[in-house]
């Protein structure tokens, strides 16, 4: 995969196409970003300049030899991810007996190690006495959702590439190439917060419909204002592994009641097939803005392991309350 065929993280893409112009690379790379974001592209990308014989300013994509690293098949690329919830120590040891071999093709050796947090202690203290002396025909490529819950040891070794969250117009434009409409593809973008993997999970697997659907049964439980059904609601949602999707979900209702209360512009609005509903709706701006506080409080609880039930039982008693 060539750079060019990523989209955003402008930064990244200068940081490694520099080095490629250069030819002066660090040892090792930790790429680190909310899940999704797009670390494992990025390093796959580097891979494929480090090995495309036809490279320019990019590699071409479409050699023989991007097709491997695409595919996984270059004798010289390895990928290692966690073997259930770890990265073993049998894992890296494979690695080390890897690292001692001359490339098979070329000049180089290129290690992808994703989800690098999940190593275990005996496995970090392996990859870490390789990274203390690495092998000049050798680029480790680590990935990490989070930089601090990699050992600090790890992370001196290597050049720590943040890998920020990309913006919807162009993950808009990504869906309308996978085949959605553009109304479709504004939606599942901004449910997305800036996470293109995330992004197209929803629009391809369908759970997008389904978060939405979820969404709206509880909005209409709220405006019911029954207190019973409420609580029956939370208990049915709060084991849903999207659930902070459908709560990002129904922040994005308040938001399109809010800017259509003070603009009154029908294309701002994201949720258009919604429009008569939330045309019908009491669109107080106060009650609007404490709305998403309450929303944005209880995903934040919810992140944190806060009791999820009592968080959902809350949440929906105080936006049944702000009902008028």
């Amino acid at each position: 995969m060539p750079f060019s065929q990523i989209i955003g993280h402008e930064q990244p893409k200068k940081i490694f196409q520099n080095a490629l112009a250069e030819g002066r690379f660090a040892h090792a790379y930790l790429l680190h970003g909310v899940s999704g974001v797009g670390k494992k592209s990025l390093a796959m990308a580097l891979a494929a300049n480090l090995f495309c014989p036809d490279r320019t300013i990019d590699a071409c994509g479409v050699c023989p030899t991007c097709g491997r690293v695409e595919q996984n098949k270059h004798p010289d690329f390895f990928i290692i991810e966690p073997s259930g919830n770890t990265i073993k120590i049998e894992q890296i040891r494979e690695i080390q007996k890897r690292v001692q071999l001359k490339p098979y093709e070329g000049t180089i050796k290129v290690f992808l190690l994703t989800d690098a947090e999940c190593m275990t202690r005996e496995a970090t203290n392996c990859l870490l006495k390789m990274l203390e002396e690495p092998p000049s025909d050798t680029v480790f490529l680590l990935t990490a959702n989070n930089l601090y819950s990699i050992m600090p040891t790890i992370i001196s070794r290597c050049q720590t590439i943040p890998v920020g969250k990309v913006s919807l117009e162009k993950i808009e434009h990504l869906l309308q190439n996978h085949g959605l409409e553009a109304e479709q593809a504004k939606l599942y973008a901004s449910l997305s917060d800036g996470v293109p993997g995330a992004a197209l999970q929803l629009a391809v697997s369908g759970k997008g419909q389904e978060i939405r659907r979820i969404a709206f049964d509880l909005e209409n439980v709220i405006l019911k204002r029954d207190i019973n059904d409420l609580i029956k609601k939370a208990e049915e949602v709060e084991k849903k592994q999207e659930l902070p999707e459908i709560i990002d979900q129904l922040m994005l209702w308040y938001r399109d009641r809010l800017i259509w209360s003070q603009t009154g512009d029908k294309q701002l609005i994201v949720n258009k097939d919604r429009f008569e509903e939330l045309k019908a709706l009491s669109q107080d701006k106060e009650k609007l803005l404490e709305g998403i506080e309450c929303l944005l409080e209880a995903k934040n609880s919810i992140s944190q392991n806060v009791n999820t039930r009592l968080v959902l039982e809350v949440l929906l008693l105080r936006l049944a309350g702000m009902v008028s």
